[in-house]
């Protein structure tokens, strides 16, 4: 009987609980990944009632700037769903905030620098600026007032487009992940007019590749 109750055991385990774990991970949004983060920061903006933009240093492909838009419409949702509560005090609340997307990259790959490490060579991580843009428009992120791209060095920007930038939403959320320091310091030059109290800042690289503990 106890043989025949371990198979049984063996099998459910192999065949539906290890397969369903990683299931539950993927579609579990408090998960410790970045869309675990994007998923808590926009939890907390909205909680917290921020208006405000959402700045992304380092898009790459663009996955988690659309991760951040997808996590911030079920926010959107749930906003708007409050106006319906039959709790008055959820009714009164002003839930109309606004919130834009920036994203800011070279859309050429890595730019020139010193970091002396072939993964971070000029051209490495390249996507282009009309894949970004066809991508997000698939889930409705299109260039507007709400959705602005900003292409070429960050250092560049902060130059050649000063006005704009300074007409942006203060900040709600940053994601940096721009691999490289140079880059990482002319992302915090760039935002640090925006940052105020309760302000969220995600910085991928923090503590990588082989940062000084005393620095």
């Amino acid at each position: 009987m106890m043989k025949i109750l371990r198979k049984i055991l063996y099998f459910v385990q192999h065949k539906f609980v290890l397969r369903l774990i990683p299931i539950y991970i993927k579609f579990n949004l408090n998960r410790n990944d970045r869309v675990g983060a994007l998923y808590k920061a926009w939890g907390l903006v909205i909680n917290n009632q921020m208006s405000g933009g959402y700045y992304e240093f380092g898009v790459y492909k663009g996955e988690s700037f659309r991760d951040s838009y997808r996590m911030y419409l079920r926010y959107d949702g749930w906003m708007k769903a409050q106006s319906e509560s039959h709790e008055m005090w959820r009714r009164k609340i002003n839930w109309d905030l606004k919130h834009s997307f920036y994203a800011f990259d070279t859309f050429e790959g890595m730019p020139e620098n010193d970091e002396n490490d072939d993964n971070f060579a000029k051209g490495t991580f390249l996507s282009s600026l009309d894949e970004v843009k066809s991508a997000g428009e698939k889930i409705g992120m299109r260039e507007g007032d709400q959705i602005k791209y900003f292409k070429g060095k960050f250092s560049d920007i902060a130059k050649e487009r000063s006005d704009e930038i300074s007409n942006l939403q203060p900040a709600a959320i940053v994601n940096i992940d721009s691999d490289l320091y140079a880059s990482a310091r002319d992302a915090l030059e760039i935002i640090n007019p925006k940052l105020r109290q309760g302000t969220v800042l995600l910085m991928d690289d923090y503590n990588c590749f082989s940062a000084n503990q005393k620095e």
